[in-house]
């Protein structure tokens, strides 16, 4: 049977909870710019999200009362913005190996930062970052994961999953989940400050489709190609007629 509840503990430590809330990253940004210093790790999570903010403008979408919406606080000592793929990686690091303890397989992480499993997503991640010269001071991390919702829309119905659709036995509370992320990104962040290489080498480890040859649209083209790794600096290696490219966001895209 699977349970709905959100608490189990009605006060972890700086994790605020809201009944609803437009966007968790817009309460955490304006929280940020009023209390200073804010904790170090601060969670805002909501039960429902009417609001909320996926990749590339878009809205993430969430029934209420059945996902994980949250939003979480890093503020990162002596990190260039040149580097700001690191937090991308801590992220969904932390997401990946909170969700592996629920012993659901074929997760992984796609490139970007979106978590799935098997082809479908069930978890996103959106970024904003607070910069001061060439530094990246504090970073808000917005993370949405489909947990006991089991109907989407139809237009996205066939590439989304959520954690109750994969374990039939699933039984989670909500805020556990935003509990062991929290310790996995405060334990991602301390790592990062001298030893990020093996973030970077983690990340590409539970890569989705590390190695494998599928079609991807380049540059307006539907091509066949094989995903090499991901570099630091967040660009991706794939290899298209043995030639080696190099690519952002805006080259490439999935087809699935």
């Amino acid at each position: 049977m699977q349970n709905n509840t959100f608490f189990e503990d009605s006060n972890p430590t700086n994790i605020i909870v809201f009944e609803e809330l437009p966007s968790t990253n817009d309460y955490l940004k304006e929280l940020l710019s009023k209390v200073k210093p804010l904790q170090p790790y601060t969670v805002i999570m909501t039960k429902n999200q009417t609001a909320g903010k996926g990749q590339r403008g878009n809205q993430w979408k969430s029934a209420p009362n059945q996902n994980l919406t949250a939003s979480f606080l890093i503020s990162p000592e002596k990190l260039e913005i040149s580097n700001q793929f690191l937090l991308t990686t801590i992220a969904s690091l932390a997401v990946y190996d909170t969700l592996k303890t629920l012993e659901i397989p074929n997760i992984s992480i796609k490139w970007p930062n979106d978590i799935l499993i098997g082809n479908k997503k069930v978890a996103g991640i959106l970024i904003e970052n607070k910069i001061s010269g060439k530094y990246i001071t504090n970073s808000i991390v917005g993370i949405g994961i489909n947990v006991l919702q089991q109907e989407f829309a139809e237009e996205i119905s066939h590439k989304t999953t959520s954690l109750a659709l994969e374990s039939y036995n699933l039984h989670i509370e909500i805020i556990d989940l935003v509990k062991k992320i929290q310790q996995q990104i405060k334990h991602y962040t301390l790592l990062s400050s001298e030893n990020s290489h093996l973030l970077i080498e983690e990340y590409n480890n539970k890569l989705f489709r590390k190695n494998e040859m599928h079609s991807y649209d380049f540059e307006g083209n539907i091509v066949e190609g094989k995903i090499i790794k991901v570099e630091g600096d967040g660009l991706l290696q794939i290899k298209i007629d043995n030639i080696l490219h190099k690519v952002d966001l805006k080259g490439i895209s999935y087809i699935l």
